[in-house]
Parts: structure tokens; sequence; C-alpha cells
């Protein structure tokens, strides 16, 4: 049986940087995200803290920088920011 998977949730500003990349760029963000989500333990790159004192995790993957933080009480992966490097 595999392991339940995070669902993710892009925030507003992650939703609309997604939908502003070409296609190939859109499908390969995704994959990253939901590769995220069914690996939240990955060793990310560095950490920060947002003003609720949640520790948001960075990671960079391709030519992206993604900031996450896992709601894991609703099995969520939560999606703040998306860099394009």
């Amino acid at each position: 049986m595999a392991a339940k998977s995070f669902e993710p949730v892009l925030s507003a500003k992650a939703w609309e940087l997604l939908c502003s990349l070409p296609r190939r760029k859109q499908q390969r963000l995704i994959h990253w995200i939901n590769h995220i989500a069914q690996r939240p333990s990955l060793i990310s790159d560095y950490q920060a803290t947002d003003d609720a004192g949640r520790t948001l995790e960075n990671i960079r993957l391709e030519h992206f920088i993604i900031t996450y933080w896992i709601d894991g009480p609703v099995w969520e992966l939560r999606v703040l920011d998306v860099m394009v490097t």
C-alpha cells in the first residue's frame, strides 16, 4: 500500500506565477510540487520562519525555488511562493 500523499494547496501568488508560465514549465512545476507532496520529508535547502512562527521550507528544484510548509493535521502541502531562477 502506497503512503498517503499530501494535497498541494497553492497561495494566490504561487497560482498566479504557475498560470503565467509557458505550458512546459507549468508541467515541470506541477511535477515538482507533487514530488514534494509525496515526499514531505525531503531535506530543503534552507528554512525561514513566517510571522505566525511556522517553519517555512525552501527548496530549489531545476529552475524553481519553492517555499512551502506542511500542514500535517489536514494533510496539506501549503505552497506559499515560487520563484523562477
